[in-house]
């Protein structure tokens, strides 16, 4: 199947709790076809990076040291190295707004480089930011946008902040306190795109994967729930937008026919290898834009957070078009959603790749070309969970 569904209770053996009642039975039963290497990949793959522990010294540590400085150099440096791009493209909205066709993602970025990242992609042209409270750099995603902004290199309504709401704050009277800590965190006063960041309702608290002898904890809420109280964030001005993220068919339609407000957007993995073509047809005939991560097969993902198959980026087909069409493999990949109508969240952690990303702009794809990489579709994951 193209489209997501994740299965927390037969993939992972946890049994029904009684006091979670008919909300636990239904998140059980939609979400009843998935591995649990599946179910729990998001979780852990968009968890801030933990620091490996080895052993130093002055010699390594010198090293280290010129080498992030080497890196903030680069960033800094990067609008005078490659210029910026003035032709950015938007994915109209159902409710009016438009969302660039690029968005920068920050999951697994480097805390102490994330601020430059953030603002060499400002002066490069990107015009999203794509972020979350797991992700774990809030504060520093917000220093890079405020900077951009105080320098007076973009207007906050020029931008185009995206983030989410963590699967602890599904209680209703925690919607609400959770948007207000991340815009808090981030500096700003309100999200473009607050999306729902998967339909896994966990048990509320301080810890994000709530469990008891390694079985995760469930809440007695569920994701409608929370897409009833973010609503609410909209009339407040605290929200533009409101989407949902690894939502599969049956779980929009369900937001679509009980929700005052319809989601404007579903995230979701997308690439050749997931081209995700169904739910894409299914939410458009919904006025539902995808807005897609993983796009090209996230190479410098840590191993034990992907599957074993080869990026698709790697692919032959993906080689051989690219160069047949003078664009490098990442510009085809990115071109290739943009085709479909798709938004690209992509991370890029040096202004070179940034660069590479945002002139993917400039370039097209005829329809067959689009058609063959298509084809490749294997309903592959680029990520997975080893535990």
């Amino acid at each position: 199947m193209d489209d997501v569904s994740l299965d927390a209770g037969r993939a992972l053996n946890i049994d029904p709790i009684p006091s979670q009642g008919l909300h636990e039975h239904r998140q059980q039963r939609e979400l009843a076809d998935e591995s649990a290497s599946d179910s729990l990949y998001r979780f852990w793959l968009f968890s801030p990076p933990k620091p490996t522990e080895a052993a130093t010294t002055p010699e390594t540590d010198s090293a280290l040291e010129q080498s992030y400085n080497d890196k903030i150099r680069e960033l800094l440096n990067a609008k005078l190295t490659h210029g910026s791009v003035t032709n950015m493209s938007y994915v109209q909205l159902r409710d009016g707004h438009k969302m660039p066709v690029l968005a920068l993602g920050t999951a697994l970025l480097d805390p102490r480089l994330a601020k430059h990242i953030v603002a060499s992609a400002i002066d490069l042209g990107f015009r999203a930011i794509d972020t979350a409270f797991i992700y774990g750099t809030e504060k520093e995603v917000g220093e890079g946008i405020r900077a951009k902004i105080q320098d007076g290199t973009v207007k906050r309504e020029e931008l185009f902040i995206m983030s989410k709401l963590w699967s602890t704050f599904h209680k209703p009277e925690l919607v609400e306190p959770a948007c207000r800590a991340s815009l808090a965190a981030l500096g700003l006063e309100y999200f473009d795109l607050f999306m729902i960041h998967n339909p896994m309702s966990f048990k509320e608290g301080n810890d994000p994967l709530p469990k008891i002898a390694n079985v995760l904890q469930f809440s007695s809420y569920e994701y409608l729930d929370a897409w009833f109280a973010m609503e609410g964030l909209v009339s407040k001005g605290l929200v533009r937008s409101v989407g949902v993220s690894n939502f599969n068919s049956e779980q929009v339609a369900r937001v679509v026919e009980k929700g005052r407000l319809k989601p404007v957007v579903d995230q979701v993995e997308c690439h050749p290898y997931m081209s995700q073509q169904r739910l894409s047809e299914f939410c458009d005939a919904r006025d539902v834009r995808l807005s897609c991560f993983g796009t090209l097969g996230s190479k410098g993902t840590p191993a034990e957070l992907k599957a074993s198959q080869a990026a698709a980026i790697d692919d032959p087909l993906v080689q051989v078009m690219a160069a047949g069409l003078g664009i490098t493999p990442a510009q085809l990949l990115i071109r290739y959603q943009i085709e479909c109508g798709h938004n690209v969240v992509v991370k890029a952690s040096s202004a070179a790749h940034q660069w590479d990303v945002l002139r993917a702009l400039g370039a097209s794809l005829a329809p067959a070309q689009v058609a063959a990489l298509h084809a490749l579709n294997g309903n592959k994951r680029a990520f997975t969970f080893k535990g």
